[in-house]
């Protein structure tokens, strides 16, 4: 009995395509910047530096530029549809915040 070794064995791929993880990166960083300026505005009542409007647009280019890598990653083979879909929407997410703060 002890000569047979048991496997795991998996239904699915579990890498990711390289640019799936990409656009995580750049998406979760625009984030991080986006909100660091909501509650720096909050805890300053609105009384902000200059240069969170540089941030901002820097946020913006970054999930731009991770859309672009997320829509790469979802045209790759390696990877699940599931984390694509994520990185896509934490994307469109990070690009859409700040639009709405400087309408709102």
């Amino acid at each position: 009995m002890g000569i047979f070794k048991k496997r795991r064995y998996y239904f699915t791929d579990s890498s990711f395509a390289s640019d799936t993880i990409i656009s995580y990166v750049l998406g979760g960083i625009a984030l991080a910047i986006e909100l660091t300026g909501i509650i720096v505005s909050i805890a300053t009542k609105g009384n902000v530096p200059l240069i969170f409007g540089t941030l901002y647009v820097c946020a913006m280019v970054l999930a731009l530029v991770g859309e672009i890598f997320a829509y790469l990653g979802n045209k790759a083979q390696e990877g699940g549809v599931k984390g694509k879909r994520i990185s896509i929407i934490l994307n469109i997410v990070a690009l859409l915040l700040p639009i709405l703060i400087i309408f709102v």
